[in-house]
């Protein structure tokens, strides 16, 4: 039978295992991707399955300080077309039907172009990299399209290596928790370890 999570890891998990390393992974990535192409903005969505929508998680360049949060449909505009079709795509949006030009504007900022690369892990798309306004130019369509896809790639690998950790994070002070509590230790203490267990563990890692 499998162990039910008490409140209290519930508890200390909200406070102690912040998703910190995959965020600035996710910034670092997009900075990358609008510093590679001379772009305007650039940004990742992730889905949330349970809401299918389509979530800023970090965004680059014009609009970063308002994008953070935000929820699309998973269907809506070019994005929500990359996503569900998986395929990449680079298009001028001014005459283009797929792009949603309202969501644009109200973001404050409304491209001539926009290439849009799928997060696929495991033969399933679990977001989009997009980047507004890039400098073509300097590679070519074809090969900019191998470059997002390439960049695109690299983070959801390396998404997935981060939610391993942490999963393994997880159920380490489950366990410890766990034996914890049949040891009857006062639940002041059990709680006040773990706080101190896993800030060692995002000391350690460099997530502080």
């Amino acid at each position: 039978m499998g162990l039910e999570t008490p409140d209290s890891l519930t508890a200390s998990l909200g406070r102690v295992l912040l998703p910190r390393a995959h965020t600035e992974l996710m910034r670092s990535t997009v900075r990358l991707a609008r510093l590679t192409f001379s772009a305007g903005a650039a940004s990742v969505f992730l889905h949330d399955e349970q809401r299918d929508r389509l979530v800023f998680e970090a965004s680059s360049g014009e609009g970063e300080d308002r994008l953070v949060g935000q929820a699309i449909p998973a269907g809506r505009g070019l994005a929500g077309w990359v996503f569900q079709t998986g395929e990449t795509v680079v298009c001028d949006v001014r005459d283009d039907p797929r792009f949603d030009r309202d969501f644009a504007r109200s973001t404050g900022y409304v491209p001539d172009t926009l290439m849009a690369a799928p997060l696929e892990l495991d033969e399933r798309v679990i977001g989009v990299m997009q980047v507004l306004d890039p400098a073509l130019g300097r590679f070519g369509e074809l090969a900019a399209i191998d470059l997002l896809t390439e960049l695109a790639n690299q983070l959801a690998i390396t998404l997935a290596l981060v939610l391993v950790t942490r999963r393994q994070e997880v159920t380490s002070l489950h366990r410890l928790e766990h034996a914890l509590h049949r040891a009857e230790a006062p639940s002041a203490a059990v709680d006040e370890l773990l706080d101190a267990l896993g800030k060692f563990v995002l000391t350690s890692s460099g997530r502080t």
